[in-house]
């Protein structure tokens, strides 16, 4: 039986898994050893109860995706998470656009992500599994046992990323069965930008009807 891709994404798009973490924790500009690693684990430990809580309610998608743009506002580090994806533009735009940028941006990805993940699945467990860390980057695996709306369970292996510059436990990435989901939103924004002329204030205002 041919496994669904659990996120919209192509999986030839794999090769972003050894995309830039490293480039990623150079956007902190806060203490060196701001996260520990039991700080780190506890916040997936939080995340992964709120999401197993969340496919498990019985609501409706819509309502679960406006769940889970709660979860990427409370566990995610948006702000850093907005500044990658927009790149070079990042630096050009004022404090103001960023910050729009980042509200729009935080509901898109809910959208974009949240529909594929409580559309497909009605119910499931999310548990960390163990917790490595490469220079300032803390990854927390997880496993995801899931059942598929469509009927049968689906194993989902997922990576959070948290940098221990972060100057409070937030994760900037998530890797789900080795799609790393920022690296392609990292070429997908600037298309999204392209698109529009580079026009940032344009993409804010058009970005609540996509996703």
């Amino acid at each position: 039986m041919t496994r669904p891709a659990p996120l919209p994404v192509e999986m030839p798009r794999r090769r972003f898994l050894a995309a830039s973490a490293a480039g990623l924790a150079t956007l902190w500009a806060g203490p060196a050893a701001a996260v520990t690693e039991a700080q780190a684990r506890t916040l997936v430990d939080r995340l992964a109860a709120e999401l197993t809580r969340i496919v498990n309610s019985g609501g409706s998608v819509a309502q679960m995706v406006g769940q889970f743009e709660g979860v990427l506002d409370r566990f995610a580090d948006m702000p850093v998470i907005a500044r990658s994806v927009l790149g070079p533009v990042a630096r050009q735009a004022s404090p103001a656009q960023l910050n729009r940028f980042t509200v729009a941006y935080r509901g898109y990805l809910a959208r974009r992500y949240g529909r594929a993940l409580f559309g497909g699945y009605d119910g499931g467990e999310i548990r960390v599994t163990g917790i490595s860390r490469s220079g300032t980057v803390f990854s927390v695996a997880s496993v995801a046992q899931m059942s598929r709306r469509a009927g049968g369970r689906e194993r989902l292996d997922v990576i959070w990323q948290i940098s221990e510059r972060s100057p409070e436990p937030r994760f900037f990435n998530m890797i789900i069965d080795g799609v790393n989901l920022f690296a392609i939103e990292r070429e997908e924004v600037p298309a999204l930008l392209e698109a529009r002329r580079g026009d940032l204030d344009r993409l804010i205002a058009d970005l609540p009807g996509l996703g």
